[in-house]
């Protein structure tokens, strides 16, 4: 796992600058995909919980730094919406193509009920009106994590290809 840090880092700090400076002039239905949100989960559907958790943290972290939102409470419902989606994963069968599909929209709602409520808890949001972009997002993150996944998928091939046994 530590290897994967040093490579969780520079990726989120990329990642939260392109989703907050080049991503919203580029909206899709009027939001745009949480690209670290879904490395992390990807990663967590590749190397497991751990390893989805600790980037799920940087994640969070970063997309915090650079929006509005209080320190730690994206890195806190990310933790959550990824931790407890890849639990589910060892009780469902094996798919590439659907379980990354499932647990997009199962991350996204609970990644975005955590942080709404703590964002209610700290003060920075009085109502509960903005879970009308929820749909959206789901949406969004469900159209956009196949090719991260994938692509995530085909350079762990690469980089590790299986060993060969007779």
């Amino acid at each position: 796992m530590p290897v994967s840090i040093y490579l969780a880092i520079p990726l989120m700090i990329v990642l939260g600058l392109v989703e907050t400076a080049v991503l919203p002039h580029f909206p899709l239905f009027g939001s745009t995909p949480q690209l670290s949100f879904l490395v992390a989960l990807s990663w967590g559907l590749l190397f497991g919980i751990e390893e989805g958790a600790v980037w799920a943290f940087f994640a969070g972290i970063f997309t915090d730094l650079f929006s509005i939102t209080p320190m730690g409470v994206s890195s806190l419902a990310f933790m959550m919406g990824i931790t407890a989606v890849l639990w589910l994963k060892y009780a469902l069968p094996t798919s590439r193509i659907l379980l990354p599909l499932l647990f997009a929209a199962l991350a996204t709602i609970i990644t975005f009920l955590v942080g709404l409520t703590l964002l209610r808890l700290f003060g920075t949001v009085t109502n509960f009106q903005s879970i009308a972009v929820l749909p959206t997002t789901i949406l969004i993150n469900i159209l956009t994590i196949l090719p991260i996944y994938w692509l995530l998928y085909m350079i762990n091939r690469i980089m590790r290809p299986r060993r060969v046994q007779m």
